[in-house]
Protein backbone atom coordinates (compact mmCIF):
# COMPACT_ATOMS: atom_id res chain seq x y z
CA UNK A 1 0.00 0.00 0.00
CA UNK A 2 1.09 3.71 -0.39
CA UNK A 3 0.20 7.17 0.04
CA UNK A 4 -3.67 7.52 1.26
CA UNK A 5 -4.54 8.28 -2.56
CA UNK A 6 -2.32 5.53 -4.15
CA UNK A 7 -3.62 2.74 -1.87
CA UNK A 8 -3.18 -0.78 -3.79
CA UNK A 9 -4.27 -4.12 -3.16
CA UNK A 10 -1.16 -6.06 -1.37
CA UNK A 11 -1.74 -8.95 -3.53
CA UNK A 12 -2.21 -8.04 -6.93
CA UNK A 13 -1.59 -3.92 -6.37
CA UNK A 14 -4.67 -3.03 -8.23
CA UNK A 15 -6.01 0.50 -7.64
CA UNK A 16 -8.20 0.67 -4.20
CA UNK A 17 -11.75 1.43 -5.34
CA UNK A 18 -12.92 1.64 -1.72
CA UNK A 19 -14.36 -1.75 -1.44
CA UNK A 20 -13.77 -3.94 1.23
CA UNK A 21 -12.71 -6.85 -1.83
CA UNK A 22 -9.95 -6.21 -4.41
CA UNK A 23 -12.19 -5.72 -7.49
CA UNK A 24 -9.24 -7.44 -9.29
CA UNK A 25 -7.89 -10.34 -7.44
CA UNK A 26 -10.77 -10.68 -5.15
CA UNK A 27 -8.42 -10.25 -2.11
CA UNK A 28 -10.06 -9.57 1.62
CA UNK A 29 -8.76 -5.94 1.47
CA UNK A 30 -10.88 -5.23 5.24
CA UNK A 31 -7.05 -5.80 7.45
CA UNK A 32 -5.61 -3.11 5.21
CA UNK A 33 -8.31 -0.89 5.73
CA UNK A 34 -8.59 -1.15 9.37
CA UNK A 35 -4.25 -0.83 9.16
CA UNK A 36 -5.37 2.55 7.23
CA UNK A 37 -8.06 3.60 9.68
CA UNK A 38 -5.94 3.02 12.79
CA UNK A 39 -3.26 4.86 11.24
CA UNK A 40 -5.43 7.83 10.42
CA UNK A 41 -6.59 7.53 14.07
CA UNK A 42 -3.14 7.88 15.46
CA UNK A 43 -2.28 10.94 13.36
CA UNK A 44 -5.39 12.45 14.59
CA UNK A 45 -4.63 11.84 18.24
CA UNK A 46 -0.81 13.42 16.99
CA UNK A 47 -2.02 16.43 16.32
CA UNK A 48 -4.34 17.10 19.26
CA UNK A 49 -1.14 15.57 21.24
CA UNK A 50 0.62 18.97 19.38
CA UNK A 51 -2.49 21.54 19.83
CA UNK A 52 -2.54 20.27 23.78
CA UNK A 53 1.05 20.99 24.10
CA UNK A 54 2.34 17.48 24.34
CA UNK A 55 5.09 17.09 21.64
CA UNK A 56 6.27 13.33 23.06
CA UNK A 57 2.93 12.07 22.75
CA UNK A 58 2.41 13.72 19.42
CA UNK A 59 5.47 11.97 17.74
CA UNK A 60 4.94 8.99 19.88
CA UNK A 61 1.65 8.57 17.66
CA UNK A 62 2.87 9.94 14.36
CA UNK A 63 5.80 7.10 15.01
CA UNK A 64 3.37 4.50 15.56
CA UNK A 65 0.88 5.37 12.72
CA UNK A 66 4.13 5.84 10.40
CA UNK A 67 4.69 1.69 11.22
CA UNK A 68 1.47 1.28 10.38
CA UNK A 69 0.88 2.63 6.85
CA UNK A 70 3.63 5.41 5.68
CA UNK A 71 2.54 8.40 4.06
CA UNK A 72 4.36 11.62 2.92
CA UNK A 73 2.12 13.83 5.25
CA UNK A 74 2.55 11.15 8.46
CA UNK A 75 6.20 11.42 7.66
CA UNK A 76 5.77 14.87 7.40
CA UNK A 77 3.90 15.21 10.95
CA UNK A 78 6.13 13.17 12.54
CA UNK A 79 9.16 15.15 11.20
CA UNK A 80 7.61 18.15 12.73
CA UNK A 81 6.54 16.06 15.99
CA UNK A 82 10.13 14.81 16.39
CA UNK A 83 11.50 19.23 16.05
CA UNK A 84 8.92 19.54 18.87
CA UNK A 85 10.09 16.96 21.01
CA UNK A 86 13.59 17.85 20.76
CA UNK A 87 13.14 21.47 21.33
CA UNK A 88 11.07 20.93 24.18
CA UNK A 89 14.01 18.27 25.83
CA UNK A 90 16.71 20.84 24.96
CA UNK A 91 14.99 24.34 26.01
CA UNK A 92 12.19 23.23 28.51
CA UNK A 93 13.08 20.46 30.44
CA UNK A 94 16.96 20.45 30.04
Amino acid sequence: MTGERGLCCPVCKARFRGAAECSRCGADLTAPMLLVAQACALRQAARRALRSGDARNALASARAAEGLHSTAEGDLLQSVCAVLANCRAQFVDG
